[in-house]
């Protein structure tokens, strides 16, 4: 075992864990996919691709880190001394590393908007003041930019402390409240006259909006929420100091819960939107210009854009240090650099990807395309032949401490079978419309 520092307890690997993956998939994205996509046969499906393929994946990546003691590029070489598999850590490194620069404007937008929920900027502007505020803030580059460098400060300041003093610890207050925010949000909303219309929506499948093509969306949109092949969950992994632990316990944890969140925060939005009569916009428009919208029709939509931003900005929060610690996890490792300057000299390449994707609406695209279209994908695919034909799942399963013979089973026909082709499924499809 190394010596370098852990997670204090299994629960802060579990709660770090979610909070890295947490972020903008759950919340951002997952609303509109699933309302786009048949509503509970969306859900229904994505809580069968997480079982069946997101835990053994997770289990498979955390593994990798747990059973060496080591993050990524190291581990593979490690495990695998005489192939070149160890270039698969220097894609999550990449994967880690762009997450955190070409989402900057995102970052920034919902930090604008936590600030501007508490001075009440945009209660009272009609819907095209709306619209305005938004577009006049994102077209001063200059402060969304101030705004992104003030976030990563905020990051910085708790990475600062290490991971139990800084990243575990506000992994526990922060995860936390959260939850209670999401609740509270989710309670107060369901009150709304028309609110049960988007319950029914969200609860309700509607098979004539789910085909083919929302099938491989779901299985991406797994992929994505649980944070798989960021190097966060091989790093973590290389964090839990108990060789006993059952990784495939605490990886279905972590997968449940992020199941969870995904249905919350749709309990959140769809029922709004549905109350006030507007209608379910993609990404940026849902979150800030549909919902500043409905804030202002309601009662107390002050409070409710308060609570709902303060939500979003911990899950985006959370899981940017947790990204963050990865990175800088195995730097430190890897290139035997200390703590405090291994993050100023990981800050660089983070502040010059953000620097362009705020600056170059073209190159927020394009990277947004390359990160989940390619990056990732190479990723996970990566760690599923990997765990499945290289190091050989059965020594996967025994690292894991995995002692059911349904779990092994279920390990085996995934990581050797299942998981490779859906996701050669998931790169292939953006190839045909």
């Amino acid at each position: 075992m190394s010596n370098k520092e852990g997670f204090s307890s299994i629960w802060g690997f579990i709660l770090v864990a979610i909070g890295l993956a947490l972020g903008i998939g759950s919340l951002w994205r997952f609303p509109y996919v699933a309302y786009e996509n048949g509503g509970a046969v969306f859900i229904l499906m994505y809580i069968a691709i997480i079982l069946v393929i997101g835990i053994p994946l997770m289990t498979s990546e955390v593994a990798i880190g747990f059973h060496t003691q080591k993050t990524a590029i190291d581990a593979y070489k490690s495990i695998a001394p005489n192939s070149k598999f160890y270039l698969a850590g220097y894609i999550h490194l990449l994967a880690a590393f762009l997450i955190l620069g070409y989402t900057a404007p995102i970052y920034s937008w919902i930090f604008k908007y936590l600030i501007s929920s508490f001075t009440g900027d945009f209660m009272g502007l009609s819907p095209e003041g709306v619209v305005s505020y938004f577009e006049n803030y994102n077209a001063d580059k200059s402060q969304v930019f101030l705004f992104f460098i003030i976030n990563l400060v905020l990051n910085i300041s708790v990475l600062i402390f290490g991971v139990q003093k800084g990243v575990e610890r506000i992994s526990k207050i922060l995860l936390p409240a959260l939850f209670a925010i999401m609740l509270v949000i989710i309670f107060s909303i369901l009150r709304l006259p028309n609110a049960v219309e988007g319950v029914k929506f969200l609860f309700l499948p509607d098979f004539s909006k789910f085909n083919i093509k929302s099938l491989i969306t779901c299985l991406g949109q797994a992929f994505f929420a649980l944070g798989l092949g960021m190097l966060g969950s091989m790093v973590f992994g290389s964090y839990i100091k108990d060789p006993k632990e059952n990784i495939f316990k605490s990886s279905s944890m972590i997968c449940v819960s992020l199941i969870f969140a995904g249905i919350f925060a749709g309990m959140m939005i769809l029922p709004f939107v549905f109350a006030t009569n507007l209608d379910v916009a993609e990404g940026v428009n849902l979150s800030f210009i549909t919902l500043p919208n409905a804030f202002n029709l309601v009662v107390g939509g002050r409070f409710l854009s308060i609570l709902f931003y303060l939500g979003f900005y911990i899950a985006a929060f959370t899981s940017s240090v947790g990204v963050f610690e990865a990175i800088i996890g195995l730097v430190t490792e890897k290139y035997n650099i200390k703590r405090i300057p291994a993050i100023i000299i990981c800050a660089i390449p983070i502040l010059i990807v953000a620097y362009f994707s705020i600056y170059n609406d073209a190159i927020f695209g394009f990277l947004d395309i390359f990160e989940s279209n390619y990056v990732l994908v190479i990723s996970c695919f990566a760690i599923a032949i990997f765990a499945g034909y290289v190091w050989k799942i059965d020594n996967v399963i025994k690292a894991s401490n995995i002692k059911s013979n349904f779990v092994k089973s279920w390990m085996r026909v995934s990581i050797k079978y299942i998981t490779p082709i859906a996701i050669i499924i998931i790169f292939l499809s953006q190839f045909f419309n």
